[in-house]
């Protein structure tokens, strides 16, 4: 959460695909018939409408274990981000690096964030 607050601060820049937008769709409405009674997080909505919005023209076919995280990497690779920020241990973690990306846990992205910089 503290991610998306720092994106929402403008601290940081948030890049998703069209792939990304659609499966946050579905998660959000999945979890919004299951939990009725919370209140609904639009956060989708919010990275639609303010992140920047990336077509990746290259598939990274094989390049993680889950075919379902591909679309994260070919984001991140077509947007030339610094990082992609992920809470998945097992299929994106622990890969470290695509291509120039460094893959990142939400906490060590916060700490390399909010680290001092060096003159």
């Amino acid at each position: 959460m503290d991610c998306l607050r720092a994106w929402q601060r403008g601290e940081i820049e948030a890049l998703v695909s069209p792939a990304i937008l659609a499966e946050y769709a579905e998660v959000t409405e999945r979890l919004a018939a299951k939990y009725p009674d919370r209140a609904a997080v639009r956060w989708a909505e919010a990275l639609a409408a303010s992140a920047e919005l990336i077509f990746p023209a290259v598939r990274l076919r094989g390049a993680t274990p889950d075919p379902d995280d591909e679309m994260f990497l070919e984001c991140a690779v077509a947007g030339e981000a610094d990082f992609l920020v992920t809470g998945d241990k097992r299929h994106l973690q622990s890969l470290e690096r695509v291509r120039e990306v460094r893959i990142v846990s939400p906490a060590a992205f916060l700490e390399l964030l909010h680290r001092p910089k060096k003159d």
